[in-house]
């Protein structure tokens, strides 16, 4: 089978470090293991500057217009985001080109002697035991982009912030902060101040912070943490018309998403010295292509993905179809499957506004799917029970939905992430993204 030694790696993140050994909460262990791993690989973070990006919305999307912005300017760029669609090596990218599958196998499978070490150590009461699947990707991404000498890597913070593994920057130009919204509320805190407190964590002496927030409350926690510290905060407004014209990525959302990447770049080369001009951003932004966002899979009827998980991307999707997407006569099939641990009701309010009809199902995750009857019964409320139906089962979900669907209508597949990847395989298998190290259709 090729790829052989990759899927072996694969089987022990997912199994060894997801499943099997026991963990230490990152609520205690904070950064220490991730520390101990970097300093194994000779702390490769630390060999070159970086463009670190948080928030609740829009930091996948603004994290790779950013680094999409850098390679037109002629520079190295490594990115670092999570999660990944279909299969981990997309989550480590250099000028487009994602990590080689047996360099990904050999860095992940070359870490066992440690883990194993740290797993026992711990058992002794020593340390903060063995390392998280997402640990030990990260380490991988930042081994990488040293080994290949980036001249800059853009960092995806992971979940809030303050006891994510990426928060091991203590020098850099820049921190992104998209904007604040109640996710992950059971983690973050139950207010945007308290989810604010979190994200900003990230932000570090000497640095320009750049963000789109608006709320005051929230941006009120971002301008203390600022202030503390010593950094120097840009808070962007509206997009301006430029940044419309240029972007190739469909919505209002998207826009704001750019203007804060532009400026995170802009900031970048004040802090640095390296020469961007608007020549590059104009062109960064034209090239900028995110796989399951927005991303049109097949035509007539007319397939669209996108991974939103939040009511924020739901409500900023639903106002894309509206503008790009729905025309007379047009009607959104939507296929639906939203993870327990997520606003549910919000998300459904949001994306039943824009549908005919949804099959709702569960996406692959399954200590996180929950009851389906109530997502069933949140879209009958506003969609009626005629409309509604439900396919555990996300490819028979989809195939309801295509004969649902007439040849100018378009089916809307969104929800999760992981809901996505899995049915992205349809139109482009794993298989053939590790052959090509690239996840472009």
């Amino acid at each position: 089978m090729p790829h052989d030694r990759y899927h072996e790696a694969v089987d022990y993140l997912e199994r060894r470090l997801w499943h099997e050994l026991p963990i230490i909460p990152v609520e205690r262990a904070l950064q220490h293991r991730i520390r101990h791993i970097l300093a194994h690989f000779g702390d490769p973070h630390l060999a070159f500057p970086v463009i670190h990006v948080g928030g609740s919305a829009g930091k996948g999307s603004t994290s790779t217009i950013v680094a999409s912005i850098l390679r037109a300017a002629g520079l190295r760029t490594g990115l670092y985001s999570s999660p990944h669609l279909q299969t981990f090596i997309e989550r480590i990218d250099i000028d487009g080109a994602l990590i080689p599958p047996d360099t990904f196998a050999d860095l992940v499978l070359g870490l066992d002697p440690l883990v194993r070490q740290m797993h026992i150590e711990v058992l002794d009461g020593i340390g903060f035991g063995r390392p998280s699947l997402v640990e030990v990707a990260f380490a991988v991404a930042m081994k990488h982009f040293a080994d290949e000498g980036v001249e800059v890597a853009v960092v995806e913070v992971g979940l809030g912030g303050r006891t994510d593994c990426t928060n091991v920057f203590d020098q850099k130009p820049v921190s992104v902060i998209t904007n604040i919204e109640l996710e992950h509320t059971e983690r973050l805190g139950r207010t945007r101040p308290e989810i604010a407190r979190e994200k900003a964590a990230i932000i570090r002496s000497g640095e320009i912070v750049v963000t789109g927030e608006r709320h005051r409350d929230a941006l009120a926690v971002i301008e203390q943490r600022c202030a503390a510290v010593g950094a120097d905060l840009r808070v962007i407004g509206r997009p301006p018309s430029a940044v419309n014209d240029a972007l190739s990525l469909p919505g209002a959302h998207q826009a704001k998403n750019a203007a804060v990447a532009g400026a995170a770049v802009r900031a970048f080369a004040e802090r640095t010295g390296v020469k961007i001009d608007d020549d590059a951003i104009t062109n960064g932004l034209r090239a900028a292509w995110i796989p399951g966002r927005m991303e049109t899979v097949q035509q007539s009827p007319r397939v669209i993905l996108d991974g939103a998980h939040n009511p924020a991307e739901a409500r900023a999707l639903a106002d894309a179809l509206r503008q790009h997407v729905i025309k007379r006569g047009t009607k959104i099939h939507l296929v639906c499957g939203i993870l327990a641990d997520k606003n549910q009701a919000a998300m459904v309010r949001a994306l039943a506004d824009v549908a005919a009809s949804v099959v709702v199902t569960q996406p692959p995750l399954v200590e996180r799917q929950g009851d389906p009857a109530r997502m069933v019964a949140l879209f009958e409320n506003h969609l009626g029970k005629k409309n509604v139906a439900f396919e555990k089962d996300p490819d028979t979900a989809l195939d309801l939905a295509l004969t649902r669907a007439r040849p100018n209508d378009a089916v809307f597949v969104t929800g999760s992430m992981f809901l996505i990847g899995h049915l992205r395989n349809r139109w482009l298998p794993e298989a053939r993204i590790l052959q090509r190290r690239s996840a472009k259709l």
